[in-house]
């Protein structure tokens, strides 16, 4: 829903931290699960309403496409005797792909310049392309298009292409047995599985069939708001492109927002994980993103006027976030090489950290409680084979020095 919401969106509206700096909605997010854990049919309802949206202007490019091929077919003689004028050939503009070349992708953006949204079922293909046209050269692409830069890209046959505002954002599933996949070719030293924003549900199993429906009241709800989105037009500047509305964050918004990313920076510079840094990094950003999504689905749904970005939106955001985070942590502990330090959330690596490399029971107890940390939370603490040693009953040893 996140998704369908940013693509919803697109070049429509930006938010704007401060001078000069503005971030779209731009997501890439991946649905990770076992086989048969449903991981399709969630995504399938979120961009249900796009996929009509493309429906209809489908049908809409073929209806103006039999009047060009009508024109076409006529002498210029017949034209002028007509009052007719050759029109310009019908472009379909569509929001969706699932199957592309870069330069299809980058072609049909040039005329939908909203922006578009990649949604594939298996994401695996996705990434695992990206050294098939050009080696190197589409990673570069999706590194760009994520922090929006401008898309060129020179054809020798056809026109070049330039977008000054890229709008792509990318969603789809992928099995937990191939997620090692992201991790390979540098994609974790480049930057590239930081953007990708994880859904890693724990103990997800197959279900059993049942008969429980969607309420009609909910489909009928989440098409309205996705119509409204889309009905959010899209200024044009002079040289034909974008110009989207800016929302500002309010007040209480920009120091929610300020004192979160100062507790987030003290744990990218605390960190001893460069993996885990470039994760926070990036959060940071997607807390800009997702605060505007969460205002414009609040207008969507009819709960405020676009005006800014409000406290609520940034909270609602923030939380999200962490989830992301925690998110994201496991996969990449999955694929890389960090420390089982790394993995703690931060209060328990700040708990690690403060008990010396000898402790009893007792003195563990006391440093817990000093720090805020329940009885039982800390025993089950001990109990991490991979950050302590039991060295007889009540003494333990850290394992990580």
């Amino acid at each position: 829903m996140l998704y369908a919401t940013s693509v919803s969106i697109g070049n429509a509206v930006h938010a704007e931290v401060k001078v000069g700096w503005r971030e779209s909605a731009v997501l890439y997010i991946a649905i990770v699960g076992r086989p048969g854990t449903n991981k399709s049919s969630p995504l399938s309802f979120a961009v249900q309403p796009l996929i009509e949206h493309d429906i209809k202007t489908y049908q809409y490019y073929q209806s103006q496409l039999k009047e060009f091929d009508e024109a076409a077919r006529l002498t210029e003689k017949e034209r002028k005797q007509l009052g007719m004028e050759m029109p310009d050939k019908p472009v379909w503009q569509k929001i969706l792909l699932s199957d592309y070349t870069p330069e299809a992708l980058a072609e049909v953006h040039s005329f939908k310049k909203r922006g578009i949204g990649v949604c594939v079922d298996e994401l695996a293909g996705w990434f695992k392309n990206f050294n098939k046209y050009n080696k190197g050269s589409e990673m570069e692409f999706w590194l760009s298009a994520w922090s929006r830069k401008p898309i060129t890209i020179d054809r020798k046959t056809a026109e070049p292409i330039f977008i000054p505002l890229p709008f792509i954002s990318v969603a789809g599933t992928i099995q937990t047995g191939i997620i090692k996949e992201l991790g390979k070719e540098n994609r974790t030293e480049n930057g590239f599985l930081d953007r990708i924003l994880i859904v890693i549900p724990d103990n997800l199993l197959k279900p059993y069939w049942n008969e429980t429906e969607l309420n009609p009241n909910i489909i009928g709800s989440w098409h309205s708001i996705i119509s409204n989105l889309l009905a959010l037009k899209v200024q044009l500047d002079e040289t034909h492109n974008p110009k989207p509305q800016v929302l500002t964050f309010n007040t209480d918004a920009k120091r929610i927002l300020w004192e979160w990313q100062k507790d987030n920076a003290d744990q990218c510079n605390n960190s001893r994980s460069d993996a885990i840094s470039g994760i926070y990094s990036k959060l940071e950003i997607y807390a800009i993103r997702l605060s505007l999504i969460f205002e414009l689905l609040s207008w969507a749904c009819g709960e405020s006027n676009i005006n800014g970005i409000s406290a609520s939106s940034v909270r609602s955001a923030l939380k999200l976030v962490e989830y992301f985070k925690r998110s994201a942590i496991k996969v990449h502990s999955n694929i890389s090489s960090l420390s089982p330090l790394d993995k703690l959330p931060a209060d328990k690596q700040n708990l690690y950290e403060a008990l010396p490399l000898f402790f009893t029971t007792e003195a563990g107890l006391k440093i817990a409680n000093d720090l805020g940390v329940p009885v039982r939370t800390f025993k089950r603490f001990l109990n991490e084979q991979e950050l302590f040693t039991h060295l007889s009953k009540g003494k333990y040893e850290k394992r990580i020095k």
